[in-house]
């Protein structure tokens, strides 16, 4: 014997189907039923090792997650960083050549936290990629032996330029992307 009348037609979809459906009745008593096994249970007790462990994951993730970038064992090897290892410090008595370096260093380590390599399009990995050429002739520069002091200033404040500009692109597409937007700059504009 079928569940409809004969004269009913069957429903066109689902939405439907469903709202041809009784509505479901819970039982009278279900929420007693859970609410004395929830009191029947009583309050959960963790065993001692697991706070334990817990406390040992904190002692040992806890430093490790707020190390600075940089400090692990296997220092980065880009063409910057091996720049500022290669040059050495700044002479004693040159105070304008220290202040440098320790810009370039500053700028250096806020370039590793806008840099997001996720987020690019070719144009802006093209022009990154220029600046970051750009930075390693003038560290390949400073890599040479025997240079002047004068030509170490000048080579240190072209660095510590190319870096702003490097840090300022970086910051830009990170801007852009949380705008929901990408970098993509005309190269060529054609009226």
């Amino acid at each position: 014997m079928p569940d409809h009348p004969s004269d009913a037609r069957p429903p066109r979809d689902w939405a439907q189907a469903f709202a041809a459906l009784p509505p479901e009745t819970p039982p009278a008593d279900g929420w007693q039923a859970v609410s004395a096994r929830l009191d029947a249970r009583g309050r959960p007790r963790w065993p001692l090792w697991m706070a334990a462990a817990a406390v040992l994951m904190l002692a040992v993730a806890l430093p490790w997650r707020l190390s600075p970038p940089g400090s692990e064992t296997n220092p980065p090897t880009t063409p910057a960083s091996l720049a500022g290892r290669a040059a050495g410090p700044a002479q004693a008595g040159d105070s304008a050549l220290a202040q440098l370096q320790a810009e370039s260093a500053r700028l250096e380590a806020l370039l590793a936290f806008a840099r997001d390599e996720r987020v690019s399009s070719a144009t802006a990995a093209l022009l990154a990629e220029q600046m970051d050429d750009d930075l390693a002739a003038i560290d390949a520069a400073l890599m040479q032996p025997g240079l002047p002091i004068e030509t170490r200033r000048a080579l240190w404040q072209q660095r510590v330029d190319g870096l702003r500009a490097v840090t300022g692109f970086e910051s830009n597409r990170r801007w852009l992307a949380a705008q929901g937007t990408r970098y993509d700059a005309a190269l060529v504009a054609v009226d």
